[in-house]
């Protein structure tokens, strides 16, 4: 099973040892990051190796942040 982050939300993370800025897509029932994309390149999706249930790539959430903008 897969959960989908809600698009009026963004959850963020740091990705590996340099703790690379990305925002989190989707994650499982059992708290792996399923797809995440860079901050910096947003729209190129990725999805990690998991094994087990779990990232192979260490992921360190950050937080929530609200999304302030509203479409339409």
């Amino acid at each position: 099973m897969v959960v989908h982050i809600h698009r009026d939300k963004t959850l963020l993370a740091h990705m590996g040892k340099k703790k690379t800025l990305v925002r989190i897509l989707s994650m499982t029932d059992t708290g792996a990051v399923a797809q995440y994309e860079l901050v910096d390149e947003p729209g190129n999706k990725y999805m990690p190796l998991i094994v087990d249930g779990k990232n192979i790539e260490e992921f360190e959430i950050l937080g929530e942040q609200l999304n302030l903008f509203q479409e339409g």
